[in-house]
């Protein structure tokens, strides 16, 4: 069971935990569940074309579905509360503050280098709130072709640290509690962003090979990035 009452549903293939987590939703398992699998064979990223793959034993791949209410700040990116879950748990494994970062608005990492990526989805529902799934990949040990990769991979491993994806599923599932329930996430993620107070390069999906460059400054309240290009703060909602 879960911190918050749900199921934790394994399967040892499958496709996507993303699809996985809908269907258990569709059966009526109870928010706070979670999908979870060995080997994912078609796992997504944020955008068209990306996706998330990993040797069995590798990576931890699951996806946790909540109802809205859950997350103490509503308005507040639920991607980066997932990922100040993910800095906390890291944290607590052991690892130094000043190696662990998050990488506006989804990722994971380690020492300057990609160690975790999520995925969110919003579901609307005509009936009620609707809920929030996030689909997570976590490295547990380097992969092994790194060279397909669009930015450089870290790991768990790079910390010393050997989890098992079980044993890391466990732990993590606590420390994504307490994200979700921290009263200030916008401060406790602005404090462990990647970049802040440096140069960023950004692009946006809407303008394909278009990169922009600025000066991290922070977040706003609903987690957007703010940043100056030369002219003054500028607020992002979208972008990698």
């Amino acid at each position: 069971m879960t911190p918050w009452g749900g199921r934790v549903a394994f399967t040892e293939t499958t496709a996507s935990t993303m699809d996985d987590a809908l269907a258990l939703e569709d059966r009526g398992e109870p928010d706070g569940s979670v999908a979870w699998t060995g080997f994912q064979t078609a796992g997504r990223g944020r955008h068209s074309g990306r996706a998330w793959t990993a040797e069995p034993g590798d990576s931890l791949l699951c996806t946790v579905f909540w109802n809205p209410y859950r997350f103490s700040v509503p308005n507040f990116a639920p991607s980066l509360v997932v990922g100040l879950g993910l800095c906390l748990w890291v944290e607590g494994l052991g690892a130094p503050a000043s190696r662990v970062r998050l990488k506006w608005p989804n990722d994971l990492y380690l020492d300057g280098r990609k160690a975790a990526g999520i995925l969110v989805r919003r579901r609307i529902s005509a009936s009620g709130p609707g809920s929030i799934h996030a689909g997570i990949g976590v490295n547990l040990r380097n992969p092994q072709d790194v060279g397909k990769f669009r930015t450089p991979a870290s790991s768990l491993s790079d910390l010393g640290v050997d989890l098992t994806p079980e044993r890391a599923l466990g732990t993590l599932l606590p420390a994504l509690a307490t994200a979700l329930s921290h009263p200030d996430p916008r401060s406790a993620c602005e404090s462990r962003l990647w970049s802040l107070g440096q140069d960023f390069a950004l692009s946006t999906p809407d303008a394909q090979g278009f990169v922009r460059r600025g000066r991290v400054l922070g977040l706003d309240g609903e987690g957007c990035l703010i940043w100056d290009r030369g002219s003054g703060p500028e607020t992002v909602s979208s972008g990698e």
